[in-house]
């Protein structure tokens, strides 16, 4: 198996250090069809080459610079091109050896890019390949190596090959060097300099290539079983006096692999240094091996020596004994001198790599090497670096620490001999567990630190740290919860243990408090409490403010945070222990009597009884997934009623146990004829429905009441009861006012609170269910309706503590007013009585909310008004009528019967009342993010208010004109407000592009993003995001883009020029006061500022840049007219200043869409044409340069404006000269057509330029045909005259030519 040689020729041979020759390197080749080409002809070349005469090579070698290459290219013969000459130049500086080996070594692999030169590397690239027979077989050539030299080379070689090659290199070494100690290093070198350019960034062992998907698997099972089949034979174990070989094999391997390890090129030294932890791993199984054997056979001496006697067999066999006990010492000292060398020579050094690939493979081969074998490695000096693994700034480090910290501490033996470096690394695991940014590394974290306390360590240390992680039970990541489960297990193993350890020792007064709780309900009582005691502790020093939770993540604590942590306890508690299946028992402690807390052991407090409560509820519904469904419900039918007694006026444990009711099959009551228990319940329900206030509870007996009456097995029953219910429910609101009006009552504290619930009340009952008929019976008093009506009404006073009461009854109005909407049919459409009634209720409704709305009267509280708003809008929705076009739609009766619509004065002054709604939404987004708050919350009703003014607008309650309000915020008010008012587009692209109202959308585009730019200036940020994004929205109304960015459809040019105009107008407005402002300030400071707003302003023209695409070359030019006169009417100069590159940009933009313009082209191929006569005819550039460009510059002003032109008024005119009425006319000046079509000259080239000769072939000039003048590039900066200066010097006319060949 191993390989011959290459021959080599002593001419090709150049002096190196040692002795040693360099061999000419060649480079490094992909394509495996291109190589094998090269590979023939330079095979074919060095044999034409062995022609050459010996006196041609003795120059070569004599020669300093190899001339070889230039004698081949003699030898080619006549037809050999220059262009052939330099393609295989490098090809033929390698001469005759380079060709030979290539044919004879190997060929490159085209996939994998590395010569096949190799068996033991073509063999790990087989998916499916048995390795162990070429083990053995390559063992054995070894053994029958020994004494023969050149056969031992020869089986080194290609092991220290194959290290080549699974680096990806293809450098080439020796027979003799493999197995030179002392040229190891000299050898490396050499082949990381061939390497050094061809060495690819991606190496087999990183690799994710399809022909590597196998290789590093195969390549650790070699080196696995090498090391193993060679611990079966004395090659492993041998010394060099009782070696048969010339060399040590693993020492000679390790120093190649351990030179290799240092290399600065990363594939050889990441390779290098796996190879030698694997051979080091393979090594610590086979010292476990021989101390195991080296344990049996001491034991076996001590045996003899015990048995034996003074005769001369027993003392020969104690002397066997301690031969071979010396033999397995010698063997396991044998081993031990190479995991030393390993950890001196490479381990330390590697550990610090730049590369954390190679880091994270030494902290991850060091926690096997001590699994494997504790006896070397169990020691501080190794596990030390454990600690700088914790340390490591990547993650992959890490995260394989913790994995192998986590493998090691499972364990038993281990914690005990690693005590002290247990307690170094416990502070870091526990920042890692709360603060990492990875998860994976803070679960794994989180598992050795659970490990370790089952050992105590922790307890023992410090109390705090153990809180810390205990507070991760509440982690927002269900991982993390899951993961401290184990070790929120050991916290309640401890406290079980402590409270049964404390009753156990009670006194006997106490003990027969419990006379009457046998031994096993107590101990179940003491585990609940033990569990309810923790949780609560863990909670309460979560939400302790002297001590914030040090998790990189945020804990849980919502509004409902009783219930949510106690869902992540649950959670985190039944990964290891199966909890909900004891749920049962978990109803019975809580049934006891916790009211003698304080003296009983086993009761819990009453935070304590609360939480558990919470924990039940959690249990039931994690118990819901797994359970059978009829049992649970048969159990909760039992308890519920129980739980109703004792908890009926807790409001923080009454709303859990509502919950509970949703979790019964309500069937079973029909099935086990149990009438009088559910009419119980619904009474229960009732009860707590009408006497709690809280609306989290109210909520949640709404939840239960709409459970209760969707079984329709006892469908009676539930009709029986919901109208009592509603019966009830109204007369308690018409008792609560009595005879009195509604507008006039002097509501107390107590009246509004309960006035507010019963409101509430029937809105929860209105959003689930008509209640049209007992809202308007009148029951010889006011009906429901006209009370709720004066309720809301009540809202234009302005009382504070009376604002949710209003909000509740504007909300009971608009469902109302849904629900008649919904009733009304096609039949009462020809009952005018139904019909007026619709229509008298829908107007006092419009007359509420518009009162509450736009009433200018009011005081009314912003909630209120938002709320109104909300209905307003909601009811015009819901009545508004267009006759449909397609016969198939459907439409409401209700709509058709009284249709709504919203007058143009209403609709103006509801767009000011969003904006006031808008910017107070903004100042407190701003003040939120002042206060150093990383993200402001966003408002769910101004977000529901936004919403519904966009659906209006789309729906065409409003005008489209009004979308100019809420997009004027676009960009501001957070990323859900962008995504509301993202659908604003398609009305705009609907209106202007296929209702051909694109002046609308001119108008609309326009204003929003001009009091955009208007908010940015009166900011204080510097850049205009808000504007970029709004113009970025408004683009896809101005244009449909097809497939490939193709133009589908876009606006009228028009009214794109006309937005332009408009937008200049407006900055140009903007800039003047600022100027104006500027020159009357009198202090520094303030000069200083309004130059910096000025500066701000020219940035409008980034929006603006990108609303170009619909714009016609003409109203290019019309644009750019205006926008020469509107900055010159500021009294600004235009500079070199940063802060006019986007004036700049917009000023190129222009003159890149008018030089398209096929007139303007024409224009400027007459001129250009003019110029080329002119310089023919006169031959002397001075004259050239004594000639104005003023006439040309004027007909083209005159020619523009004489086409239509509609440009601004203040544009100044001029008139023609010297204009032939069949000559078309250009608007490009002179100046700019030269900077454009001529290269670039220096100030000098203009002033010392000089004519050439007349005669002088290289100042050809290469005229263009008029047809290729179609790509000349114009550009019109400058068409006016008076708003342009001129150049001082202006340049011969040859360099206005296109092309110019220079001499």
């Amino acid at each position: 198996m191993s390989l011959s040689p290459p021959p080599v020729d002593e001419e090709d041979q150049e002096p190196r250090r040692g002795g040693r020759t360099r061999k000419p390197v060649e480079k490094f080749q992909v394509s495996g069809t291109a190589t094998k080409r090269g590979k023939r002809k330079e095979i074919n070349q060095a044999d034409s080459d062995s022609d050459l005469s010996e006196s041609d090579s003795d120059a070569e070698l004599d020669n300093s610079t190899p001339t070889r290459g230039k004698k081949r290219k003699s030898t080619g013969g006549a037809g050999t091109t220059k262009k052939a000459a330099k393609a295989t130049s490098s090809t033929k500086k390698k001469g005759k050896k380079a060709g030979i080996a290539n044919a004879e070594q190997g060929e490159i692999d085209g996939a994998s890019g590395v010569k096949n030169d190799s068996p033991l590397f073509n063999a790990f690239l087989s998916p499916d390949i048995a390795l162990q027979p070429l083990i053995d077989e390559w063992i054995e050539t070894f053994q029958q190596a020994a004494g023969d030299e050149v056969s031992e080379q020869a089986s080194i070689h290609e092991i220290v090959t194959m290290f080549i090659r699974c680096c990806g290199l293809n450098s080439e070494i020796e027979q003799a060097e493999a197995i030179d100690t002392d040229g190891i290093t000299d050898a490396v070198e050499r082949i990381q300099d061939e390497s050094v350019r061809v060495a690819s960034a991606s190496y087999p062992l990183t690799s994710r290539g399809k022909q590597y998907n196998a290789f590093r698997k195969n390549l650790d099972y070699f080196l696995h079983h090498l090391i193993d089949s060679l611990s079966n034979t004395p090659i492993l174990f041998d010394t060099p006096e009782t070696s048969s070989h010339n060399d040590l094999l693993l020492p000679l391997l390790l120093n190649w692999l351990n030179c290799m390890s240092t290399s600065p090129l990363r594939p050889i030294r990441h390779t290098a240094t796996h190879m030698a932890l694997k051979l080091n791993s393979a090594l610590c199984d086979v010292a476990a091996s021989v101390s195991k054997d080296l344990s049996l056979k001491q034991r076996q001496k001590e045996a003899e020596v015990k048995k034996s006697g003074t005769s001369n067999a027993a003392q020969k066999r104690v002397k066997d004994a301690e031969e071979k006990v010396a033999e397995a010492q010698g063997r396991k000292q044998r081993v031990e001198e190479m995991f030393q060398e390993i950890f001196d020579v490479m381990f330390v050094h590697r550990v610090r790599d730049a590369d954390p690939a190679i880091r994270t493979d030494c902290f991850r081969e060091l926690g096997a090497w001590a699994k494997k074998y504790p006896e070397y490695y169990v020691s501080t000096s190794y596990l030390t670096y454990f600690t700088k693994g914790c340390n490591d700034q990547n993650s992959h480090a890490r995260l394989e620490t913790v994995k192998a910290l986590s493998s090691l501490y499972s364990k038993d033996s281990f914690i005990n001999n690693a005590r002290t470096v247990t307690l170094r690394l416990v502070p870091r695991l526990i920042e890692m567990a709360l603060r990492d940014v990875e998860h994976a590394v803070r679960v794994t974290a989180i598992n050795v630190i659970t490990l370790i306390d089952k050992t105590g360590i922790l307890a023992d240390e410090d109390e705090s740290q153990r809180e810390k992680v205990a507070r991760l039970i509440f982690d927002q990541d269900f991982k993390v919860r899951k993961a401290v489960g184990g070790f929120i297990g050991n916290l309640w193993e401890e406290k079980k243990e402590s409270l049964k350890t404390e009753w156990s020792g009670a006194r006997a007064a106490k003990k027969k408090r419990a006379a009457n709780i046998s031994e096993d309900d107590m101990a179940a009582y003491l585990d609940w409490k033990a569990l309810a005691t923790m949780l609560v502790e863990i909670s309460q020093s979560l939400d302790d403010p002297a001590e914030p939770s040090t998790s990189s993540q945020q804990p849980i604590t919502s509004s409902i945070n009783a219930l949510t942590r106690a869902k992540a306890s649950v959670e985190s508690i039944c990964a290891e222990y199966e909890l909900w299946k004891d749920w049962q028992g978990l109803v019975d402690y809580l049934l006891l009597d916790h009211s003698t807390a304080d003296q009983d052991i086993w009761l819990s407090s009453e935070d304590e009884e609360t939480f558990m409560l919470q924990v039940l509820i959690a249990l039931i519904q994690r118990e819901d997934q797994d359970e059978d469904e009829e049992d649970r419900s048969k159990t909760l039918m039992k308890i519920l009623p129980r739980l109703f007694a004792k908890h009926q006026t807790d409001v923080g444990r009454i709303g859990g146990i509502l919950a509970m009711l949703g979790h019964i099959n309500l069937g079973l009551y029909l099935d086990m004829r149990k009438a009088s228990a559910y009419d119980t319940l619904w009474d229960d329900v009732t009860k707590q429905f009408l006497q709690h206030t809280d609306p989290s509870v109210l909520e949640s007996a709404i939840k239960a009441i709409n459970h209760l009456s969707s079984n329709a097995s006892m469908a009676a029953a539930n009709s029986t009861k919901l109208t009592e219910l509603q019966e009830t429910l109204f007369a308690s609101l018409r008792d609560e006012i009595g005879s009195d009006e509604v507008a006039l009552l002097s509501l107390e504290e107590e009246s509004i609170d309960k006035l507010e619930a019963i409101t509430l009340r029937i809105l929860l009952l209105e959003k689930s269910r008509d209640l049209t008929d007992v809202m308007e019976d009148e029951e010889g008093q006011s009906s429901g309706w006209d009370i709720i009506c004066a309720f809301a009404e009540r809202g234009r006073l302005g009382y504070k503590e009376e604002a949710k009461m209003v909000e509740y009854a504007v909300q009971v109005i608009l469902y109302h007013m849904t629900w008649l909407f919904r009733r009304f049919t096609e039949d009462d459409v020809k009952d005018n009585d139904k019909v007026s009634a619709l229509k008298s209720k829908r107007d006092k409704a419009v007359e509420v909310f518009q009162d509450l709305t736009l009433g200018d009267n009011t005081n009314t509280v912003d909630t209120v008004r938002r709320q109104a708003f909300v209905c307003f809008l909601t009811l015009h929705l819901l009545f508004s009528y267009r006759p449909p076009k397609d016969k198939d739609v459907i439409v409401s009766a209700a709509a058709k019967a009284c249709p709504l619509t919203v007058e143009d004065e209403i609709q103006h002054r509801l767009g000011g009342a969003f904006l006031a709604a808008a910017e107070k939404y903004a100042s407190e987004r701003e003040t939120h993010e002042s206060e150093g708050a990383t993200e402001a919350p966003e408002d769910i009703k101004f977000l529901h208010l936004s919403s519904i003014l966009v659906a209006a607008i789309r729906k065409g309650v409003l005008e489209i004109e009004h979308a100019k309000e809420p997009l004027s915020h676009y960009g501001r008010l957070g990323s859900t407000y962008d995504a509301v008012v993202r659908k604003l587009v398609d009305a705009l692209r609907d209106e202007g592009i296929y209702n051909k109202e694109s002046e609308t959308v001119q108008h609309v585009a326009g204003s929003a993003l001009q009091q955009s730019f208007t908010l940015f200036l009166d900011s204080d940020s510097h850049e205009p995001a808000a504007p970029l994004a709004l113009s970025k929205l408004l683009a896809n109304a101005f244009t449909i883009h097809g497939n490939h960015f193709t133009v589908l459809k876009q606006l009228h040019p028009s009214d794109v020029s006309d937005f332009h105009l408009e937008a200049l107008d407006y900055i140009a407005r903007r800039i003047s006061n600022y100027v104006k402002q500027e020159r009357a300030a009198k202090k520094g400071d303030q000069k200083t500022r309004l130059q910096m707003k000025r500066f701000q302003a020219l940035t409008f023209f980034k929006p603006l840049l990108l609303l170009l695409q619909p714009v016609t070359p003409e109203d290019a030019l019309k644009i750019n007219s205006h926008l020469n006169d509107a900055m010159s009417s500021t009294g600004v100069e235009v500079t070199v200043n940063k802060a006019w590159e986007a004036y700049r940009a917009y000023e190129r933009r222009l003159d890149g869409i008018a030089s398209k313009d096929p007139t303007l082209k024409a224009a400027s191929r007459k001129v250009v044409q003019e110029e080329r006569e002119d310089t023919v005819v006169n031959g002397d550039e001075d004259e050239l340069d004594d000639q104005p460009t003023t006439p040309s510059r004027e007909r083209v002003a005159a020619n523009r404006n004489g086409n239509g032109d509609r440009s601004s008024p203040l544009s100044p005119t001029s008139e023609p000269e010297d204009n032939d009425g069949d000559e078309p006319a250009t608007s490009t000046p002179r100046k700019r057509q030269r900077e454009e079509v001529s290269p670039p000259a220096s100030e000098d080239d203009r002033s010392h330029h000089s004519p050439p000769p007349e005669n002088d072939e290289s100042m050809q000039l290469d005229v263009d045909e008029p047809e290729d003048d179609d790509d000349l590039e114009l550009t019109l900066e400058g068409v006016v005259p008076s708003q342009r200066e001129r150049s001082e010097s202006v340049e011969p006319t040859v360099k206005r030519r296109r092309t110019v060949k220079r001499f």
